[in-house]
Order: C-alpha cells, then structure tokens, then sequence
C-alpha cells in the first residue's frame, strides 16, 4: 500500500501539465517563470514533506475526524466546507477545459453540455466508490499510460524540429524575479499531495510515508519538459499564440511506424483517461470532505443506503460548472482558473500549516 501514496502526486502532475499550467507558464517566460518553477520544487517538497509528517501522526483518520476531534465545530465545519468547493473546483476546472479540446480538435459539431454531461456521469460513479477502489483505479490507469506519454515526451525531445536554440535563450530571463502567478500555476503540479487528507484513511498504519524524496525530482522533469518542449518546437513568439499549447504541440508530431501517424489522437486518448481519472480523485475527496459536514449519525445512516445523497452532490457540481462554461469563453476560463491558482497556493499554505500545529498538539 506504500506505493499508493505517489500517485495522486503523480495524476496531478499528468493531468495539469497539459492544460492552463504550461500556457500560464509560458506567458509569463520572460518574467520570471524559471525563479518561480525554482522556488515552486522548494515549496512542494516542503508542503509535501511537513504534510506526510504531520498526517503520520493521524493513523487512519481523514480531515473530518481530525478536525471534529481538534478544532471546535464551526472552525472545522467551515474549514471543510470551503476545502470541499477548492477540490471540486480543481476537477470542474479540468472537466470543462478538456470537454472544450475534445469539441474544439475532435469534432466542433459536439454539444459541449452534453459532452460536460457525458464526462462528469463517468467520473462521478467512479468518483462514488470507497477510497481504495480510486487508489486501485489509479494504480492500473497510471501504469497503462505513463510509459506511452513517456514515449511521446521522448518523440518531442529528439524530433528533428526541436530547436534547442530557441530554448537556450530563454536562460537570459533565469534570474528574473519570480511572479505570483507563475509561482501559482508551478506549485500546482506538485499539489497531489493534499489528496492524502482523505486517502490516509486507507493507508496502513505505522508505516511511513515513502517516495517523498522522488516528487522534487519527477516535478522537476514534469516542469521543465512541458514548459521548454512546446518553446523548442514552435519558436519563443509563436508559442505565445495558442490557448492549448501542449495539444497543438502533440499535433505537431507523428509516428512514422506507429499504427496512428498523428500523435494528437493517441494524446487525447490517453488524456482522456488521465483527466477523468483526475476529476473521479478530485470530486471523491470533495465528496468525503462534504459528508464530513454532516454529524456522524447522519453520515452512517447515508453511508447504508443507496448513494443518493452523493449523486445530489455531484449533480449540483455538474450543473454549476455547466453553467460557467456557458457563460465564460475559452479566454474567460483561464482567467478564473488562473484566480483560482492564486488563491490555491495560500489555501494550501494555510492547509499544511494547520495540520502541522495540530499534529504537535496531539504529540504536546
């Protein structure tokens, strides 16, 4: 069970390195991107590490027990709710960007609604299940995928097209200050972690943590390639002039001998199982923290019965994100996903601070 503590790190590196991260990145090259991917690998394998440390000493319990037992109610009442809208929100956001690539690259003559629908039907029975049926889920998707987005990323490194000049004279801006949002949008590859609050009751107790060591490195790979790879292929300008940078780029390339020629549609199918995988982890911690809201008598009562109580959750999710693709555009959306990193970062802070000062309460 050791290992099931790496992957929701690893699932939030995949799934937003292709979305807003590398765009907001890429728009922020020459004012300070690179400080802030720096400063980003100190800050996530700090959270990280403080975070394991502090949750070790809560075995078996998520964020509700421990908040219900620590704080008093309304503090931690609160506290969960507004945890609960952030979760949700980091798989809606993922839910409506990658409905948006499939209308815009597969066919434009889909019904986005409908595809919403279709996508968050999928996530949310997966999303209904126990803990560990996630983490095995997880587990089987991540090996089936990795070692073929390995692939691509080793396809983009030697194309023939890739321009290492264009690339190196981004070293001029190395020691440009650091920016909020790009040290916002860097540090949320390295978020994953924060999912251990409910998935720490399926852990097994007394055994530490492992691989903590492993996420500076792999989030240092993740971010430099996909923020470098789209520069070496489309030029230091024109790579300023797309909204979905990593799918253009994957579009940019082809397998000679491969049974698919353009890497695009092998590169939304394995996205596809990434961010519904994304959105079931996301939306299944929203959920748990979100019954946490409940009293425990009326939490057990509903954990007896049919899940309607968590279908009433993911429907109201649903239509809300329904409603703001309707009335956000493409630009409008990164926008608020990009408002929405900035106030992540501090959130998250403010997450691992707490349970660092609860954790030396319980040791005291």
């Amino acid at each position: 069970m050791n290992r099931y503590v790496f992957y929701p790190v690893v699932l939030c590196m995949l799934a937003n390195t292709i979305l807003f991260v590398p765009t907001l990145l890429i728009g922020q090259r020459n004012d300070g991107a690179f400080a802030s991917i720096g400063f980003s690998i100190i800050l996530g394998y700090g959270f990280a590490r403080l975070f394991a440390t502090s949750l070790a000493k809560f075995p078996g319990q998520g964020l509700p027990e421990i908040f219900e037992q620590l704080l008093p109610g309304w503090v931690g009442k609160s506290f969960l709710l507004y945890l609960a809208v952030m979760w949700f929100m980091a798989g809606g956001i993922v839910l409506v960007t990658y409905s948006r690539i499939i209308q815009r690259f597969v066919n434009p003559d889909f019904n986005l609604h409908l595809l919403i629908l279709f996508l968050a039907v999928v996530s949310s029975i997966a999303a209904s299940g126990d803990s560990r049926s996630v983490m095995y889920l997880c587990e089987v998707l991540l090996f089936l995928n990795v070692p073929l987005i390995g692939l691509i990323l080793f396809k983009a490194l030697s194309n023939k097209y890739m321009d290492w000049d264009a690339v190196w004279s981004l070293t001029d801006y190395v020691f440009a200050p650091p920016s909020w949002q790009a040290l916002s949008a860097s540090s949320y590859v390295f978020t994953g972690y924060v999912n251990w609050s409910i998935l720490n009751r399926s852990f097994p107790i007394g055994r530490k943590p492992g691989f903590i060591w492993a996420i500076p490195i792999l989030g240092t790979g993740v971010l430099l390639t996909t923020f470098l790879i789209p520069v070496g292929l489309h030029g230091t300008v024109a790579v300023d002039h797309y909204i979905y940078i990593w799918i253009s780029t994957a579009d940019s390339l082809r397998m000679e001998f491969g049974f698919v020629e353009r890497v695009l549609f092998v590169f939304l199918l394995l996205y596809l199982s990434v961010c519904l995988l994304f959105i079931t982890l996301t939306w299944h911690i929203g959920m748990e923290l979100t019954k946490g809201l409940l009293p425990r008598t009326i939490e057990n009562a509903l954990n007896n019965r049919l899940p309607w109580d968590k279908w009433a959750i993911f429907g109201t999710v649903t239509a809300g994100f329904m409603l703001l693709s309707r009335y956000f555009n493409e630009k409008q959306f990164i926008e608020l996903t990009s408002f929405w990193l900035e106030i992540r970062l501090p959130s998250e802070l403010l997450l691992v601070s707490l349970l660092w000062w609860l954790g030396r309460k319980v040791s005291a």
